[in-house]
């Protein structure tokens, strides 16, 4: 009987799924993403796309004219030579302090493991308005920290690093990676978990010890998340914004502008919308290119934990 009324409520069931307007219809099942995406990003590209081609009052057509502009200004060199700085200082030195950092605290801790975990991690999590002001702070000339340490050394600062502009660009550079190499560290924490710890005694017995141990086996197997933390890390140098426009606002003199705070200008300071949204394209095409580029190169293989702190990026 138990399996005779099982089977009758089985078959009542898919009677019901098949006459449903849903089953009729799978692609419904998808229609809400498909909805979202078309109005959050492809109207929006789409949009900035067609406004690339208008004029400055945003009415008339300009063809290409926005794009000839922004190739012949300087300001947009010295745009990228500044995100260039960004990217090839910040990515690398993140991801060598927050593997160093990972690795001590996993191989090397075990009672403390947590709070140097928090410690590191902390800046991360830590508001980048309240990061401004502190940074802003301790590069005062006279009575910041970073003052008084140079002191010691016999170097007087006479005006901050923000303010001039051959160390404006280099000092926030140093404030981005004091707060982001705890995301590094995170990943690299992860990855060192997932080596399995009979590898390391392998190692151990066949005499790797030291840097032997880190370079031959820690290195590669982390090749992973390396890879992610470095498509990340384009992405999020393309993406930065707070910490240059709450810091700098991009002076002095352009000499720490890089491409979010210039569009902003461009865009909701003066007003010239088309400008802007040129600028904009423009870098759409230089991420897809660089991610096509990374993907090329290094293989379309990333970690796992790409996925998982997808959400989590920021602003590099």
């Amino acid at each position: 009987m138990n399996k005779t009324a099982a089977a009758e409520s089985e078959k009542k069931l898919l009677q019901v799924r098949r006459g449903s307007w849903v089953e009729q219809f799978p692609y419904l099942y998808v229609l809400p993403a498909t909805l979202m995406f078309v109005g959050l990003v492809a109207y929006p590209i789409l949009w900035v796309i067609c406004e690339s081609f208008r004029g400055a009052n945003g009415k008339d057509f300009a063809g290409l004219d926005q794009y000839v502009r922004a190739l012949s200004d300087p300001v947009f060199w010295r745009v990228l030579r500044n995100m260039f700085y960004w990217g090839t200082i910040t990515i690398p030195l993140q991801m060598i302090l927050g593997g160093s950092i990972a690795y001590l605290i996993e191989r090397h801790t075990s009672k403390s493991r947590t709070f140097f975990r928090v410690m590191f991690f902390l800046p991360v999590v830590t508001s980048v308005s309240v990061v401004s002001i502190v940074w802003a702070q301790m590069y005062a000339p006279y009575y910041g920290i970073v003052q008084q340490y140079l002191r010691y050394i016999g170097v007087q600062l006479t005006i901050a690093p923000l303010g001039d502009p051959n160390t404006a660009i280099f000092a926030l550079i140093l404030v981005n990676i004091w707060q982001w190499t705890g995301f590094s560290m995170i990943m690299y924490i992860a990855g060192i978990n997932n080596i399995p710890s009979e590898l390391f005694d392998a190692a151990l017995i066949d005499g790797a010890h030291g840097w032997n141990l880190v370079l031959r086996i820690v290195v590669p197997l982390l090749s992973p998340v390396t890879r992610s933390l470095l498509l990340l890390g384009v992405i999020g140098t393309l993406q930065t914004f707070p910490i240059v426009h709450l810091m700098t606002g991009g002076g002095p003199d352009h000499a720490s502008e890089i491409f979010g705070t210039y569009i902003f200008k461009q865009g909701f300071v003066i007003g010239d919308f088309g400008y802007s949204s040129a600028l904009s394209v423009l870098v759409l095409f230089l991420a897809l290119g660089l991610s096509l580029l990374q993907i090329t190169v290094l293989g379309s293989r990333l970690g796992p934990q790409t996925r998982r702190s997808a959400s989590v990026l920021s602003p590099n």
